[in-house]
């Protein structure tokens, strides 16, 4: 083994340890992070950096995003410790076609990814079930997840493994029953709830012919009504939410309620986007807009608009935002090319990762937030790939 494979290999286990560690600890998140990068050009695969850019397009999307931040620092009235603060969150994006590269020809890199990450939130899992029965006190680790909506793409990676693994079927579903009763029962997160309801739909029309979606729709329906009235924080947060849209006036923009605050932080940023529509207020400006627009008012200030959507336009205008979109419509492009190469598996898991980004950015800014811009990232290394050997499962009849 030369001292360039060796390197290699060095990157990749901070790779792993970096999925793993993303669970508990940012600051660790970084330490491996910059070992992987180290490591990284040590190994001399980021000469493989063309031809990743030239087979992902999505590494493409990421760097022209990152780009439009750093272009707009230039314009952005915020302090340029903010403006760099708020960039360095996104260089997650830069991470992608880094690990393409690092991992670029190495066998069963996807399964080693997704089994490194699903190692670290079986210990997230672990820790909840214990503070919930009252076995262990509430930690750091079980306060920071509750709210953790990004958990959830976890119950479909595992319900996957079900459908693949035959002889362990029993296990994985096993293990998927424990983590839906973490997610309804334990945490307390209405958009992790509301991925849920879109995986399963997803899953069901992914994995069974129109004769036996019906079947799977209705029971899951049936399901889903006996976890509302079984569940106390099911039963809680859904009626907070419908009583807080029912209260919430339009006109007065004065609300204190989770939904309510939302609906301002949204309308402000629509009346911030008419002003600057093309390119935006500059990065990490946000903020700073947002509180001389509700000055005299009692709109509440926040630090962004919990939308990654409305906050990307804010800030870097719709140009910015046509760019954020791509970065959801060319995977769901690619999973169709692994479908035509009978990619089935690897299709299905690309179009969840997708699919519970997507819903999470539109009620909160999730690429700005540190676990689930890194889980997509790594999900996306993992899925996105074109792979000589693949797994091609058919829908049961």
């Amino acid at each position: 083994m030369t001292l360039s494979d060796k390197f290699q290999k060095y990157g990749i286990y901070a790779l792993y340890l970096t999925c793993f560690i993303c669970f508990f600890s940012s600051a660790l998140t970084a330490i491996f992070s910059v070992i992987m990068l180290v490591c990284w050009l040590a190994s001399g695969t980021f000469k493989n950096i063309p031809l990743i850019l030239k087979e992902n397009s999505i590494t493409l999307i990421g760097i022209v995003f990152c780009t439009l931040l750093l272009v707009g620092i230039i314009y952005s009235p915020a302090p340029l410790e903010v403006s760099l603060d708020f960039f360095k969150k996104y260089r997650v994006l830069l991470f992608i076609p880094i690990v393409l590269s690092l991992t670029k020809g190495q066998p069963n890199m996807a399964g080693n990814i997704v089994n490194a990450l699903l190692l670290g939130y079986l210990f997230v899992l672990v820790n909840d079930y214990l503070v919930d029965f009252g076995l262990i006190t509430m930690n750091k680790l079980a306060l920071k997840r509750y709210g953790g909506g990004f958990l959830v793409i976890f119950a479909y990676l595992v319900l996957q493994r079900s459908m693949l693994e035959k002889k362990r079927r029993f296990l994985w579903g096993g293990f998927f029953l424990i983590i839906s009763y973490h997610i309804f029962f334990i945490l307390n997160t209405r958009t992790g709830w509301l991925i849920f309801i879109a995986l399963a739909v997803l899953f069901i029309s992914q994995y069974f012919f129109i004769k036996k979606q019906l079947i799977f729709y209705i029971v899951s329906l049936f399901l889903l009504s006996g976890v509302f009235y079984t569940s106390h924080s099911v039963q809680f947060r859904v009626g907070a939410a419908i009583q807080n849209l029912q209260n919430y006036d339009i006109e007065k923009k004065n609300s204190r309620t989770p939904i309510g605050l939302r609906l301002d932080w949204y309308q402000n940023s629509i009346e911030l986007i008419k002003e600057k529509p093309v390119f935006g207020y500059g990065t990490g400006a946000w903020e700073i807009a947002q509180k001389s627009l509700v000055e005299g008012t009692s709109t509440q200030p926040a630090t962004d608009p919990h939308n990654e959507f409305l906050l990307t336009t804010v800030q870097i205008g719709f140009v910015g935002l046509s760019v954020l979109l791509s970065l959801f419509i060319d995977p769901l492009l690619r999973s169709f090319k692994l479908i035509r190469r009978k990619e089935d598996a690897q299709a299905f898991a690309l179009q969840a990762t997708v699919l519970f980004l997507f819903i999470g950015c539109f009620l909160n800014s999730w690429i700005l937030s540190t676990m689930p811009s890194h889980i997509f990232a790594f999900l996306i290394v993992a899925f996105y790939p074109v792979r000589e050997s693949s797994r091609h499962v058919s829908p049961p009849e």
